[in-house]
């Protein structure tokens, strides 16, 4: 109803555009995640499973589309070893431990990470930072 009384829109437009597109490209960007990230991308930490790295995804998504990373170490809230680049699911959940409504955040060892990159990674991503706490 807000674009109804502030902007003097249709109730049909107000409700096709603020709610129906809305839910439509929120639904799909999700159903990307399982699609195109498990199709395209890199796999800098293990190579023979399906997931993947898509920045498009993780765009789309505010950080979801680190796949590869989130299959390997699903433990991690961050689902990315990329600290807050491309990852406003990251800042949310900070923001919400900052003041106290998450808690107990687990995270992958940056060493952990650093090995599993070398043993079964595909090679992308390898001289990044390691430091994944920004």
């Amino acid at each position: 109803m807000i674009p109804v009384w502030c902007w003097g829109e249709s109730a049909w437009n107000s409700f096709f555009i603020a709610a129906m597109a809305r839910y439509g490209v929120s639904m799909n960007s999700t159903f990307l995640v399982n699609s195109s990230a498990h199709k395209y991308g890199d796999q800098p930490f293990d190579k023979y499973i399906e997931a993947r790295e898509n920045t498009v995804v993780a765009l789309l998504t505010t950080g979801e589309g680190w796949h590869n990373y989130h299959h390997v170490f699903p433990w991690d809230y961050s689902t990315s070893e990329l600290g807050y680049t491309f990852n406003l699911t990251k800042v949310f959940i900070d923001v919400m431990a900052m003041i106290g409504l998450a808690h107990d955040l687990k995270t992958a060892n940056p060493n952990a990470i650093k090995d599993r990159k070398l043993k079964s990674g595909d090679g992308t991503r390898v001289n990044l930072n390691e430091n994944k706490h920004n």
